[in-house]
Order: C-alpha cells, then sequence, then structure tokens
C-alpha cells in the first residue's frame, strides 16, 4: 500500500501555506507518497467557542493511519488548540516533524533566514554602497526576530561594517511596526539613514506607505528592502503597495521538502537559487517579465474569487431537498472548486440530529460528472473511503463544513498534483455549510408539519388515538382484547439520508394499512413517533396475521429494510408499558442484526436484488441472472446471499411469493388460479402445494380462515 503522511496546518489557503504545501507534495510525490492536509477554515485570532468550533477537526485525526506527521507550528495564531492532537501523535510514536518551531519529541525543520539576510543585507553594501542601515525587525524574545538580525550582522562584519545595537528597532512583524518608524524619521526624533532594512515584508509595507504619503521619494531619499514574501512564483501583495517593494523569498518550499525528507528518508536536495525579487524601493527598478508575472497571477485570484460567489451555487443548494439533489448540485459546480481533480463530501452520519456524533461518516465522491452514492465508514479506518483508489500518489485537503457550533462533517479536495486551493475556497465551503442547514431545518420543517401535530386526543397525521387516551381505553376493556404492538426503526444512512425524507411518507402509508385491516372496531394508538398499538378481541385471532402481510405488501414491499424495519409484537394482557417495552427492545435487536448485514460485503447489490423479489415477486430473476449481474458464480451467490439473509435464495423467492398470494385472498376476491399467476406461477396445483408448504394451509382454507 502507498506510504501516507499526515500535514497538521491552518489556513491552508494563505499564500506562505501553500508555499510550504507545494514543497511538501513535490517531495512526497517523488517517493510515491500521498498526503493528507488537516487544516480549519478561518484560524480565528479570538479565544471563542462559537468561532473556533472548526477546530474540531484536528481531533479527527488518526496518526495509527499515516507513517508520519508534519505540523506547520507558524500558521497557528495558538498551538494550544491542537495539543490533544499532538499527544495523540505522540503516544502512536511515529515520525514527527514541526516546521518553524518547537515541539517536544518532535524534529524541527526552518528556512536558512540569516543566509537570506545576509544576502539581502549584502546586496545593499556592495551594490549599492551604504554603510548607513537600520534594521527594522520583530520582538526581542522572537527567534526568527534573533535569526534574522544575525544575518545582517553576518554581513555587516563580512564586509568590516561596525554593527551597532542602536540602529536595530523591535516591532511585530506587521504595518504598525513600520509606520510607527516612519513617523519616527518624519517628526526628526531620530535621523534618517541610508536604508532601511526590514526582515519582514508587512512592516516594510507600513514603513513605505507613511513615507510615501508624507512625500519622501523612495528610494533617492530612503532605500526600503523586505523579507519573507510569499506566493510561489510571484510575490502575492506587494503589488498593492507603492514603491513596488524590493525584497527577498523565504524558501518555504525547501522547508516542506525537507520536512518529508526528514519523515521518509533521503538527504535534503541543496537550493542555492537566487530569491532576490527587485523593486522600485532600492535603485535596481522592477524585473519587466517578473512584474507581469505577478499581474497575471493576480487577476487569476481575483476571477477565482468572483466566480466563487456566484448567487446561482448558492440558489441551487438551497433550494435541493434531499441530499442526492445537493450532492447533484455540488457536481454541477464542481468548476468553482478551481482545479481540483475530485471532492469527497463526509458527512457525520446523524448530520442532521442535534449534535456531532463523530463516530461514522457517510462519504460521497463528486466531481464534474457525478456524484457518487455514499458509502459509509468508520472514522478510525481512513480520511476518506476512496483514498486508495488512485494509481498515483495525490494530496487530499481535509477541512471542516461547520455552522456556527454544528460539525456536520468535513470536505477532501483531492489533487493528483502539487496544488491547493486557494482563498475563494472560504466562500465555496461557507456557502456549503449554510445551506446544509438550511436543506436540515427543511427536513426538520417537513417532518414536524407532518408527524409531530397532535390535539386532546387524536395524533392528526393519521387520526388514531393518542398515548394517554389509549391507556383509558385499555383500562376498560378488561381481558377479552389483545395488543398488537407495530415499530417502525429508521436506519442511520442508506436511502433515507441520501434521497428522499421517507419517514413521515412511511408513518402515513403505515397508518393507511392499519386501517384497512381494522374492519372489526379495532382501537389504533400512536405513542410516539414510530410505534402503533392495536387493541383487538381476542376472538379475533387472526388479526396479527392479517397485518403483517398487509404492512409487508403495502409498506415492506416499497421501502426495504435499508429504508425501515417492522417489528411486530403482541401481548395476551392489557399491560401498554411492558408491550411498548417489549417492542422496542425487539426493535433494537432487529436493527442489530441489519446493522450486521451492512457491514458485509456485496450487501447493496444483494439487497436491491432482495427488494425486486418482494416487491415483484411474479418476475422473480433467475439464479443464473442474478449471480452474473454481480460476477460470482452461482454457488457462491447462494453462499452470499444466504450469509447476508440467513434464508436461501431459493426459499427468499417463494417466501416472497406465497406473502404476496395471502395478500391477495385476504384483500380480493381473485380465484385461486388467478392468484397463482399474478404471483408468477403457471401450475396452480404446483402454487397450492408450495402454498400449503409454507403456511399449512391451502389457499382456499387459508381464505377461509383469515376471513372469518
Amino acid at each position: 500500500m502507498r506510504r501516507r503522511i499526515a500535514v497538521i496546518t491552518a489556513r491552508a489557503d494563505a499564500s506562505e501555506q501553500r508555499d510550504i504545501l507545494y514543497g511538501i507534495s513535490e517531495a512526497a510525490f517523488r517517493k510515491d507518497t500521498d498526503v493528507v492536509v488537516y487544516s480549519n477554515i478561518y484560524n480565528h485570532w479570538q479565544d471563542d467557542n462559537l468561532l473556533n468550533y472548526e477546530n474540531i477537526i484536528y481531533s479527527l485525526i488518526e496518526p495509527d493511519l499515516f507513517d508520519g506527521v508534519i505540523v506547520t507550528a507558524e500558521a497557528f495564531r495558538d498551538i494550544k488548540i491542537i495539543n490533544d492532537t499532538i499527544d495523540k501523535i505522540r503516544a502512536a510514536k511515529i515520525p514527527a516533524i514541526v516546521i518553524d518551531g518547537e515541539l517536544d519529541g518532535f524534529k524541527s525543520v526552518y528556512s536558512d533566514d540569516e543566509t537570506d539576510l545576509e544576502k539581502m543585507t549584502e546586496h545593499l553594501i556592495t551594490v549599492h554602497g551604504f554603510t548607513d542601515i537600520d534594521i527594522l525587525t520583530g520582538s526581542r524574545d522572537s527567534a526568527a526576530s534573533q535569526k534574522r538580525l544575525n544575518g545582517c550582522k553576518r554581513a555587516f562584519g563580512k564586509h568590516g561594517i561596525s554593527f551597532d545595537n542602536i540602529r536595530v528597532y523591535y516591532g511585530n512583524f506587521w504595518n504598525d511596526s513600520g509606520e510607527e518608524l516612519a513617523r519616527r524619521y518624519l517628526s526628526g526624533e531620530i535621523p534618517r539613514p541610508q536604508a532601511v532594512i526590514c526582515t519582514n515584508d508587512f512592516m516594510a509595507f507600513g514603513l513605505c506607505d507613511v513615507l510615501s504619503e508624507a512625500g519622501v521619494d523612495i528610494p533617492s531619499e530612503l532605500t526600503v528592502t523586505g523579507y519573507d514574501l510569499t506566493g510561489g512564483d510571484h510575490t502575492a501583495g506587494r503589488i498593492y503597495h507603492y514603491p513596488l517593494l524590493t525584497t527577498y523569498r523565504r524558501n518555504r518550499r525547501k522547508m516542506g521538502r525537507d520536512a518529508v525528507d526528514a519523515i521518509l528518508g533521503g538527504s535534503p536536495i541543496q537550493d542555492n537559487s537566487d530569491r532576490f525579487v527587485s523593486g522600485n524601493t532600492c535603485s535596481c527598478g522592477v524585473c519587466r517579465l517578473h512584474l507581469l508575472d505577478e499581474l497575471v497571477a493576480e487577476k487569476i485570484d481575483q476571477y477565482h474569487t468572483i466566480m466563487s460567489t456566484v448567487a446561482q451555487f448558492s440558489g441551487r443548494l438551497t433550494t435541493s431537498r434531499t441530499l442526492e439533489e445537493y450532492t447533484g448540485a455540488v457536481s454541477e459546480f464542481f468548476y468553482l472548486l478551481h482545479g481540483a481533480d475530485r471532492l469527497f463530501l463526509c458527512l457525520d452520519s446523524a448530520w442532521n440530529s442535534e449534535r456531532f456524533n463523530g463516530g461514522e461518516f457517510l462519504c460521497c465522491a463528486i466531481d464534474n460528472e457525478y456524484s457518487e452514492p455514499p458509502i459509509k465508514f468508520s472514522s478510525g479506518e481512513t480520511p476518506v473511503p476512496f483514498i486508495t483508489e488512485h494509481d498515483s500518489p495525490a494530496i487530499f485537503y481535509v477541512n471542516p463544513v461547520c455552522f456556527q457550533t454544528r460539525l456536520y462533517g468535513y470536505t477532501v479536495l483531492e489533487y493528483n498534483r502539487p496544488a491547493s486551493y486557494d482563498f475563494s475556497f472560504r466562500d465555496w465551503n461557507k456557502t456549503v455549510a449554510d445551506t446544509l442547514e438550511f436543506l436540515r431545518m427543511k427536513n426538520d420543517i417537513h417532518y414536524l408539519t407532518q408527524c409531530q401535530r397532535q390535539s386532546a386526543l387524536y395524533d392528526s397525521l393519521t387520526g388514531f388515538y393518542n398515548l394517554c387516551e389509549f391507556e383509558s381505553i385499555v383500562e376498560e376493556a378488561g381481558h377479552n382484547f389483545c395488543i398488537q404492538a407495530v415499530r417502525l426503526s429508521f436506519p442511520d444512512g442508506g436511502e433515507y439520508l441520501f434521497g428522499e425524507n421517507h419517514r413521515s411518507d412511511i408513518i402515513a402509508e403505515t397508518a393507511s394499512a392499519i386501517k384497512r385491516v381494522c374492519t372489526k372496531h379495532e382501537i389504533c394508538c400512536r405513542t410516539d413517533d414510530n410505534t402503533f398499538l392495536i387493541l383487538f378481541k381476542r376472538e379475533n385471532g387472526m388479526f396479527p396475521e392479517k397485518l403483517k402481510i398487509s404492512l409487508h405488501n403495502e409498506v415492506y414491499s416499497r421501502h426495504d429494510e435499508r429504508q425501515v424495519i417492522i417489528t411486530y409484537h403482541s401481548s395476551d394482557n392489557t399491560l401498554v408499558g411492558e408491550l411498548r417495552s417489549a417492542v422496542l427492545l425487539n426493535a433494537e435487536h432487529d436493527v442489530g442484526l441489519i446493522s450486521e448485514r451492512r457491514r458485509l460485503p456485496h450487501y447493496n447489490e444483494l439487497a436491491d436484488i432482495r427488494n425486486r423479489i418482494i416487491s415483484m415477486p411474479n418476475k422473480m430473476p433467475k439464479l443464473s441472472e442474478v449471480s452474473r449481474k454481480m460476477c460470482v458464480s452461482e454457488g457462491h451467490f447462494r453462499l452470499i446471499y444466504r450469509q447476508c439473509f440467513d434464508v436461501s435464495y431459493n426459499r427468499d423467492c417463494i417466501n416472497s411469493r406465497v406473502m404476496k398470494a395471502c395478500y391477495l385472498l385476504y384483500s380480493t376476491a381473485m380465484s385461486i388460479y388467478a392468484t397463482a399467476v399474478s404471483c408468477g406461477y403457471d401450475d396452480e396445483k404446483f402454487f397450492s402445494r408450495q402454498f400449503r408448504q409454507v403456511t399449512g394451509f391451502s389457499p382456499a382454507e387459508y381464505r377461509k380462515k383469515i376471513l372469518q
């Protein structure tokens, strides 16, 4: 199996993180290794539970699934938000690397900031002949500040220039530090030098903005240089400041490559590339071709941002009634995920319930042509079940889909080349989260309006008595009555969650079927959303049989066990509480059995075949046909069918035909021969023989008994 490494970062769309991730994916792909990147979307500054709920995405990381882990420390406002995940990584005892930071038990990888600043300082000394130079760096206690300052010192010493600590000004690596230094120059508080080396571009932007606004001619009156600008092959951001900054690009890609080599083995590749970026804040001037590349890249980014806010995408998702329609709409607008090869929408199996579970997920694979039906998987198995279905290494971005304090699950973007998403993905992700909440609320409203309206005595959906009134009737009924319970269970997942919300429809269909069976003054009750109780006279002993064959043919034949499970329980006494507990216990047992079935290979294919048998018993598919459809031998098909449903394929076909015949004999006046033909039999005698084998009665005897 292909090796796999995890990357833990924040704001993966930020240009500095994209540079690191490019380097990681380039090195991993050379070693035939997949990369799985876990990232939040917003990376909020504030410590607010509502804002930071998205960070639960890091709790989904299972280190045992990976051959190593990389943490990009500088991406996090506060590294403490991933402390629990870091503890899990330490416990797993797998190779772990931290980029630009220190963590106990992790090896550290840094960029060579000292050498970069040494080269930038030498440029001012050797090319421009400056010796009167100030330095603006970060805070005094910052390791990055001191490393970059040391690079400047080395260049000064190499050229015999004395280094004066008074010429060093400390800031915070943000624009306001440069703005403050500019105002001090303008006020005359400190003398203006020939040049200022800013060890961070943001500080250089602030310095140039204030000086230019005040009329200082840069670079003729003052030369300014920066450092650390990112953006891959272009320097995103500097075109928004005047004059265009002279800077030096930090080698974040090399940090990413070195981190992969530290995990997977191999010597770091030397990179002596010249990353000096000329601009107009020194007299070198701008490289025309380089500037054109920046402008083209910026236009592309702006186009992506505009396209990601297209109202049609939000409107199309909002009008979706089901997850099937929803994923189809995402596929239709897949082009908004610029350059991605596939998208995986992994929703918590209880995504439309009150709280995030996180144990099991439903995962749909989506591209620009179609969306696949969901696959159910455990969070401890794999980040996404389709992750091994590719011939070459890929990089996967795992991102939370979060609406306030409701985490629906996550998305996974797959790229089959070193690539990443950009800023526009934040808008895309927000649209998906908002419209999922809208879909959840629509389903809740639909269900509540149809299923939970009750009056003082009756359930308005079914017209049946409510529990309180039913218990009063039972107390007065005496011992000549029995109670039949029917419990509907709706499995999480499958067609119920993915397709139409059938719950209220199934409840209504069940109630209608019960009404049709209750022809002898039986009294019906709907105790809760999914449970029915029917009080019937003891002398009407065939009532449970009538009810089962009716519900089998009118409900179960339309909605298979992936949508609804019907459980029955009868009681000769009239203790309603005990009966409700008993049918609930039986229902839990039935749900457990079917949950075990669903873990078996080929379950969905076999369930489709069985549903066809039950819904159309007069058109039974031949054994050769179904085994050929599943690409297995007839013997193997018989084996897996029995393992799944605990009954042979042939016996299941016979039982389905007989159940249909029972229903027709009870509910219609069709002749025995017509009943046989309707159930797929050519020979009436053969039909009668099979019917007796299953029920113990001939067709005529059965009709007489059930109608009495």
